[in-house]
């Protein structure tokens, strides 16, 4: 990871190795589920200043017509994992707690809010728009999509839009 600080007189860039620790364990199945997924990698300050870095694991699906033609092919997502940086070791660890904070994560910019500061957000929660629409609630593992049954997926990537702008 490199940063540079543009509001200092040093105007080297910094280098840190990253160094994830407490990796979860996944079962075999879970294992094999994942490599067949490909993974996009984000990094995201929350708003009291933690750094999340957060692996989205997306899939490919093939919908086929009735002859066996390919109709179609959209990403659908699987899991995420999320690793929280430790201030004093710079060491990123794994963590299924984020407290109150939501992650949104789309083809723009991550960030995050406090979920307790906008009603109808769950804390603890991923908002993700690009690979499916839907959340993610990190104690739970488990993948809720936005998506009505028998609607189609949306073929272009959407983005969030910070609350800030």
């Amino acid at each position: 990871m490199g940063s540079l600080h543009l509001n200092s007189n040093n105007n080297k860039l910094k280098y840190q190795k990253m160094r994830l620790s407490n990796l979860p364990k996944i079962p075999d199945a879970g294992r094999e589920m994942l490599d067949q997924c490909y993974m996009s990698k984000h990094l995201v300050e929350s708003p009291s200043g933690e750094l999340f870095l957060i692996n989205w694991y997306s899939q490919c699906i093939h919908t086929e017509e009735k002859d066996g033609e390919v109709e179609g092919i959209h990403s659908k997502t699987k899991r995420f994992m999320v690793f929280r940086e430790d201030e004093k070791s710079k060491d990123f660890s794994y963590t299924e707690d984020i407290g109150d904070v939501c992650i949104f994560l789309s083809a723009s910019e991550a960030f995050c809010l406090t979920a307790s500061m906008y009603p109808g957000l769950k804390p603890n929660s991923i908002y993700y728009i690009g690979h499916g629409l839907g959340s993610y609630d990190l104690a739970s593992g488990t993948v809720h999509s936005f998506y009505p049954p028998r609607v189609p997926m949306l073929n272009h990537v959407p983005f969030w839009i910070p609350s800030h702008l």
